[in-house]
């Protein structure tokens, strides 16, 4: 052992014991290095900072260099760099951004999505920064990896961890494809495409081509795991229609009860399917009416169902619940919403009001599921009259759905976290009036900073920019409030930038 090496060992001594019971040994002779100690008088503890810092720079220069043959060259970028203002734009996101820390990652997914949009990649200037905010942000990956281009690929390649780079970027331009053009992927791409690509290529195709994107579900039906048949059912969510039946109905017969289970839940949203059909013969003879009029309303409970029942959908019933009044429940949740009429007598509104026996929770809970998958405004509104529910609230019309959020954001404008839940029920982006409307409201709200911070992400996602001036003029008038102030700046800043991105790629 060296005099170094022995000397580095005491360093380590002092350190464990503490400097009162041993102090730091003197330094060793470094030879050419020429490092002599402190002048003059020093503490027991500056001398121990001194070696650990002396001995510190001597392991990193005494360091052998691993040895390592030059990459490869990088090929060729394929696409152009993104013009000027926004290569500007996303420097200042990624380095100050503008609108605070917690909107960064909203506004660089803006700008990755405009300009895969716009056929352009990042500057090779800017790639470390952006493999590096992508890699402790999960939900930029698959954006990044999509404007990346060769060089950056290539640069993901040197460095372990930007390895995601390569799984995100295996069906980089199929996904790109898909969202752009809804193009279909050849049968033998689409097999070879990771599982998560698949969902969102599947998606994209979807929205454009039902059939084509139904076909890739097929073709790969047999082979696919039961988590990626799930998923890929899942998927077909988007445009639902009458074509999807046969393949729904294959499903209820697929090994995987989980399968089973989305397959029943999405025929639940086709109520002229032979499913909804069988479920309204089921329920028919449990429904009749009551009093002198009629205008009563009785419910019994179904007996154990059979082997044909089970597979559309009456099985084992989910803990603590009961079976036969689950059975109940994914009997109205199957059948057409217009059976009611016939077996009341009545409208939506009424037959809801004559709902009152010991089974009627359990016949509610069915009908609201239907009438959330079908989206029929008639039944929600009927139930809505009956308390408030944001599940109901997308099967409105626009113009209904955003005057029934407004009344509900009065009715709660004192509880910060209920009146964001409500907000949450209008999907993003919102119109121009209903955006106008809530602004007044919120500013209205006896705890204006805490009803901002509440509903920061749904404010940031949906308001139209019709409604910046009134919060322009809500800043103006904020006072001494810090909190409010900060984040109304915030969110103007962020659709300022927003809207800035979208006008750089144009």
């Amino acid at each position: 052992m060296s005099d170094v090496d022995t000397w580095w060992r005491d360093v380590g001594n002092a350190a464990l014991l503490g400097t009162a019971r041993r102090p730091a040994p003197p330094l060793p002779d470094l030879g050419r290095a020429g490092v002599l100690g402190r002048s003059g008088e020093s503490s027991r503890e500056e001398a121990l900072l001194d070696a650990a810092a002396l001995g510190g720079a001597a392991l990193r220069a005494g360091r052998r260099l691993d040895h390592a043959d030059p990459p490869e060259a990088a090929p060729d970028d394929r696409r152009p760099v993104a013009p000027r203002r926004a290569v500007q734009l996303l420097e200042l996101v990624m380095t100050q951004p503008p609108a605070g820390a917690q909107q960064r990652s909203a506004l660089l997914a803006h700008w990755l999505g405009a300009a895969d949009d716009a056929g352009c990649r990042v500057p090779h200037a800017l790639l470390p920064t952006l493999l590096a905010l992508a890699t402790g942000a999960r939900e930029l990956r698959r954006p990044t990896a999509a404007v990346l281009d060769e060089r950056g690929r290539w640069l993901a390649g040197l460095r372990d961890e930007w390895s995601w780079v390569a799984d995100a970027s295996a069906g980089a331009e199929a996904r790109t494809a898909s969202r752009r053009t809804g193009a279909a992927p050849r049968a033998d791409d689409w097999a070879r495409l990771p599982s998560t690509d698949r969902v969102t290529v599947l998606a994209g195709v979807r929205a454009h081509d039902p059939a084509a994107a139904r076909e890739l579900v097929r073709s790969t039906w047999a082979t696919d795991a039961a988590r990626d048949r799930r998923a890929h059912l899942d998927a077909l969510r988007i445009a639902l229609g009458p074509d999807d039946e046969p393949l729904l109905e294959d499903a209820l017969d697929d090994r995987a009860a989980s399968v089973r289970e989305l397959a029943a839940e999405l025929l639940d949203a086709l109520p002229d399917s032979a499913r909804a059909a069988r479920m309204a013969a089921r329920l028919r003879p449990l429904v009749q009416r009551t009093g002198l009029l009629g205008r009563g309303v009785e419910v019994r409970l179904p007996d154990e169902p059979d082997d044909a029942a089970v597979r559309d959908g009456l099985g084992k019933p989910p803990l603590r619940r009961s079976a036969r009044g689950w059975w109940l429940e994914q009997l109205c949740a199957g059948a057409p919403l217009e059976l009611w009429a016939e077996l009341t007598g009545a409208g939506p509104v009424a037959t809801v009001k004559r709902l009152t026996d010991a089974q009627a929770t359990d016949a509610l809970a069915g009908i609201r599921r239907a009438v959330r998958v079908r989206r029929d405004p008639e039944w929600a509104a009927a139930l809505l009259d009956g308390g408030w529910d944001p599940t109901l609230v997308p099967a409105l019309p626009r113009e209904l759905r955003e005057r029934a959020v407004l009344r509900r954001v009065d009715a709660t404008s004192t509880k910060p976290h209920h009146a964001a839940a409500v907000i949450a029920a209008v999907e993003p982006p919102w119109s121009a009036d209903y955006s106008v409307a809530l602004v007044s409201r919120l500013r209205a709200a006896p705890q204006g900073s805490a009803i901002v911070v509440a509903t920061m992400p749904y404010l940031v996602a949906g308001l139209h920019p019709a409604a910046l001036d009134a919060v322009e003029r809500w800043l103006e008038s904020s006072g001494a409030d810090q909190t409010l102030t900060t984040n109304l700046r915030h969110l103007l800043q962020f659709h300022s930038v927003k809207r800035s991105i979208t006008e750089a790629f144009r």
